[in-house]
């Protein structure tokens, strides 16, 4: 563990962190020159001897000021190298994310994963910065002052390390008995953390179902579970920290007590006695402070367990030698797939869409139309066939480029804290304003813009507060124009807009779908009765494959999708004619 959080220490990062223990180290070296120094002063003036004060204080002076120096050099050497590889974690997570599947997602809850991003990569930094610094530089001192105290007198030496085996084993023993109860506290408060993240986001739903109440069940167990697993750690903890400290304290009565009659015997004299009983202070503070160190140490470990299943998991493999597209035709080729045994199976999926024309996938609910464009993006990949653009296996394309040629339009548009020309540029980063604008005008959205007071410098907060569904999917088109890629995914993206908005959408759409080859998830049939090809899905196996007239007046699944949603937009419009008749 520790060879990888350094692994993740830029050169720099490397070089300030051993600055900070080499300064540490002078800091504690000054002080116990200040201590040594005023020792032998009160040597000299109690046996007699001429004593100038003003070189002591000078002397005094001097090390202060280099005291001061070292510790403020160490202090900012430390965060430096702290952030250094808490920046580096948290960069190559995000670009781990990237690279993950759709089935990740679906398996950690966006809270752990905001944990582990937050909490668990601020552990690393903290052990960087305050375990490692502190600690080595803490033992190195030991070494250096231990050594030095052997030399004044090795009796006094041996006594002032007579009992540490011992602490040290306690210690030890300790801790490796109470290392599963201390991992069970942090994982109950990660799934606390986790509960508290998605209760504070769901809290708009859970107020409109009434289901807080359930949910602040679960939140409360979580807490006592918790509250609970803390207790018990902190019961174990001062059992063990308890006999530790007792036995390291012994150590210096023993140190002490036997100085003390050496002094009677006057085999040692009262100077070295004292050098002892002050300078072993210093020696003994890495083992005093040794069961932070090793409390530290389970907290990382724990952290660096959780951090590890981002890295560990698998991410969508790409090749050793990427191939390029010979054009933008796609081919589902006796395609299969499904999420788990006994769920929903996409089977035998075999169509191809042509470079250049608009496919519509229909189909009910639950019935893969979903599932197709997610295998298309590599959210999942196929377990049977393949899926192949311009003849070449998407698994045979690099992911980023494979992305590169596919623009998406969801439902469900995702907008930043941002401004908007912020937020069309996410299309495309290295566009200009006049980009922008032109992508903004294709997509129907520009004239609102210019309505705004700030134009597209407007700041638009998180998910688009402000702005309405319309003029947000909008925006979103504006993104894929600014993309141009050669490959559209249209999520039905009129379903839940006004009628003003939707005819732009659908002005925009045509638009962008000129040129391209568009794959749309369609639930109003009437949206795509001019599309080139419509696949009808039902269950995971594609039932009908053709043009809105031929299908319509077939008996099969399209032509009862069809009739259902007209029969059900005549009665709306009866229903709003009755009560235009009905008003006065």
């Amino acid at each position: 563990m520790i060879k990888q959080i350094l692994g993740n220490l830029s050169s720099k990062g490397k070089g300030v962190l051993i600055l900070s223990i080499i300064f540490f180290v002078l800091y504690a070296l000054t002080g116990t020159a200040m201590m040594l120094l005023v020792i032998n002063m009160i040597e000299k003036i109690t046996s007699g001897q001429q004593v100038i004060l003003s070189h002591y204080w000078l002397g005094l002076i001097a090390l202060v000021v280099f005291k001061a120096a070292c510790n403020v050099t160490a202090d900012m050497a430390k965060h430096f190298a702290g952030f250094d590889v808490e920046q580096n974690i948290r960069r190559s997570i995000l670009k781990r994310l990237k690279g993950f599947s759709l089935g990740f997602y679906s398996k950690e809850r966006i809270g752990e994963i905001s944990t582990i991003i937050q909490k668990d990569v601020s552990t690393m930094e903290a052990v960087v910065a305050h375990m490692w610094s502190r600690m080595s530089s803490d033992f190195i001192v030991a070494i250096i002052l231990g050594a030095g105290l052997f030399l004044v007198d090795w009796r006094m030496g041996l006594a002032m390390i007579s009992l540490l085996p011992v602490a040290v084993l306690i210690l030890v023993s300790g801790i490796k008995g109470g290392q599963k109860v201390q991992e069970e506290s942090q994982d109950n408060l990660a799934d606390m953390v986790s509960l508290f993240v998605e209760y504070v986001k769901g809290i708009p739903l859970l107020k409109a179902f009434n289901e807080s109440k359930d949910f602040q069940e679960k939140l409360q167990v979580s807490t006592k579970s918790f509250g609970e697993s803390s207790k018990k750690v902190s019961r174990r903890v001062a059992g063990y920290l308890g006999r530790y400290s007792f036995f390291v304290e012994l150590c210096f009565a023993v140190l002490a007590t036997l100085g003390a009659w050496f002094v009677f015997r006057e085999s040692l004299s009262v100077f070295n006695y004292l050098i002892f009983v002050i300078i072993s202070r210093e020696f003994y503070k890495p083992f005093v402070e040794m069961e932070t160190h090793w409390t530290n140490y389970i907290k990382v470990t724990d952290s660096y367990k959780r951090i590890m299943t981002i890295f560990d998991a698998p991410v969508v493999e790409s090749p050793v030698i990427s191939k390029n597209p010979d054009g933008f035709d796609i081919e589902y080729d006796h395609v299969g797939f499904s999420y788990e045994e006994g769920e929903f199976e996409m089977k035998d999926a075999n169509f191809r869409l042509a470079e250049g024309s608009l496919t519509a996938l229909v189909g009910p609910s639950g019935s893969g139309k979903t599932t197709i464009t997610n295998l298309l993006l590599r959210f999942w990949e196929p377990q049977r066939g393949a899926i192949r653009i311009g003849g070449v296996d998407i698994r045979d394309i690099n992911y980023d480029d494979l992305l590169a040629n596919i623009s998406i339009v969801m439902q469900n548009v995702i907008l930043f804290a941002d401004t908007i020309e912020g937020n069309i540029k996410i299309g495309n980063q290295n566009a200009t304003r006049d980009d922008v604008i032109e992508a903004a005008k294709k997509a129907m959205i520009h004239d609102f813009i210019m309505s705004l007071p700030m134009g597209y410098d407007t700041p638009v907060g998180e998910n688009g507060v402000g702005l309405s569904g319309g003029q947000k999917q909008r925006i979103s088109i504006a993104r894929a124009f600014l993309k141009d890629s050669p490959i559209v995914l249209l999520d039905e993206i009129t379903s839940n807009v006004d009628p003003v908005n939707e005819a732009k959408i659908q002005r925009a759409i045509s638009n962008l779908a000129r040129n391209r080859t568009v794959l749309v998830i369609a639930h109003h049939l009437r949206t795509i009765r001019t599309a080139d090809n419509i696949l009808v899905f039902n269950e995971g196996v594609l039932v009908e494959e053709g043009w809105h007239d031929m299908l319509a007046e077939a008996e099969g699944l399209y032509r009862k999708l069809w009739s259902a949603q007209e029969d059900a937009r005549q009665w709306l419009l009866a229903q709003g004619e009755n009560s235009c008749q009905e008003m006065p």
